[in-house]
């Protein structure tokens, strides 16, 4: 087994250097909100597996997937699954190589640490998404699957700005011991503010900006009795 050192610095298991998710997102202004003649425009991007969350064994594969937001002025902002529209490398392509659709397959010879991104063209111009993938001999695999680490309860996008007046309807995603990441109903979670004076949630997740400040949108779900999962969001009102 070979480690990988000479043409990266991302190369130890043990160093933690993924550049994490990069959350590119920009709001449009407007009022109004009719049905006829409406364009969503691709205004961010953004990646799960979280980075420095997915680890494997050699040659075992992880699948990351690529979200977009879609924004159009004075209405809901949405969140979809664009995996197979994006452009998917691996930073060191020595260890680990990536399907159109972001299956990760990882080297058998090497060893390390790789960033994952995703790269797609927004109304704005290029869209730039970042996780990462460890491949070591001691990742905990099942069979040729990832298993997914701690949390197995994501919300996409992990933060986001919203004005006051605006709603945005983020994603829950779950991962369930495979590689798959698999959307969750909205109503399969309970949805709860923190700061509901900033920004409210209903019972399926619509988020509401009500007053400038930061609030913290959590959606837990129980698996089992005695296990339940969480995750958060960051709102940013202006």
């Amino acid at each position: 087994m070979k480690k990988l050192s000479a043409l990266s610095a991302l190369v130890s298991p043990r160093v933690v250097l993924g550049v994490g998710l990069l959350f590119l997102v920009t709001l449009f202004g407007g009022t109004g909100c009719g049905s006829v003649g409406l364009t969503y425009s691709l205004t961010g991007l953004s990646i799960l597996p979280k980075a420095n969350s997915t680890c494997v064994s050699p040659g075992a594969t992880a699948q990351f997937k690529a979200y977009g937001s879609y924004t159009e002025g004075g209405h809901t902002t949405k969140i979809e699954d664009i995996s197979n529209q994006v452009s998917w490398s691996a930073s060191l392509p020595e260890l680990a190589t990536l399907t159109s659709s972001g299956l990760a397959t990882a080297a058998t010879d090497y060893i390390g640490l790789t960033p994952i991104v995703a790269t797609t063209q927004g109304e704005f111009g290029n869209l730039t998404a970042s996780s990462s993938l460890e491949v070591s001999d001691s990742c905990v695999s099942s069979g040729s699957s990832v298993v997914p680490a701690v949390s197995t309860l994501h919300l996409v996008p992990a933060s986001h700005n919203l004005a006051v007046g605006d709603t945005l309807e983020p994603l829950a995603v779950s991962a369930a011991g495979t590689t798959a990441l698999t959307p969750v109903l909205s109503r399969s979670v309970t949805w709860t503010s923190n700061s509901p004076g900033v920004a409210s949630v209903d019972a399926n997740g619509m988020i509401r900006g009500v007053g400038p400040g930061d609030a913290t949108i959590t959606a837990s779900r129980t698996l089992a009795p005695g296990e339940a999962v969480s995750a958060t969001e960051t709102v940013h009102v202006q």
